[in-house]
């Protein structure tokens, strides 16, 4: 008798646990943009993460001016690109492949966006390291976060593909 209250108990434990995991599945991860959305915070702790470490880490480097400039070069490629570049996805025409759907475009274009937006701030690390003018690092860091918080997810092109 005290294994079938056992089994009974735990039956009904994993009966609630299995309710509740599958009521969080459906409300905090419905979307595709909520898994967007955690994306995004996720590549704002990493910014804010590479933020504080520049400040924290003593710059004894002296990088040459020639590296400086083609970090920050590479850096406002990324921002301009993370633009183009999802907009060259999602418009991109099908081709004979059955894998790219709009919608998986659409997501594509959008992890591009935030990891370019991510990468600004993280250019911005590297030229600390490399000894960079506190005004060009504190302004990649910048940049990256806005980058970062103005970004939208836009329109899901069609639902039937989720």
């Amino acid at each position: 008798m005290l294994t079938c209250s056992v089994l009974t108990l735990d039956f009904r434990t994993f009966s609630v646990q299995s309710r509740l995991y599958s009521y969080l599945r459906e409300t905090l991860m419905r979307t595709p943009e909520r898994h967007l959305r955690f994306l995004q915070a996720g590549c704002l702790l990493v910014l804010i993460a590479s933020t504080r470490l520049a400040w924290r880490v003593p710059r004894t480097t002296h990088g040459s001016p020639a590296v400086r400039w083609i970090v920050l070069a590479l850096a406002l490629t990324c921002s301009v690109q993370g633009f183009t570049l999802q907009r060259r996805i999602v418009s991109r025409p099908q081709r004979g492949s059955g894998a790219s759907t709009p919608f998986t475009r659409w997501r594509a274009g959008n992890i591009v966006r935030l990891a370019f937006a991510t990468a600004v701030g993280l250019y911005g690390l590297v030229l600390s390291e490399f000894g960079g003018p506190l005004w060009q690092v504190n302004s990649l860091f910048i940049i990256g976060l806005v980058l970062l918080l103005i970004w939208r997810p836009g329109i899901i092109p069609n639902l039937k593909d989720i």
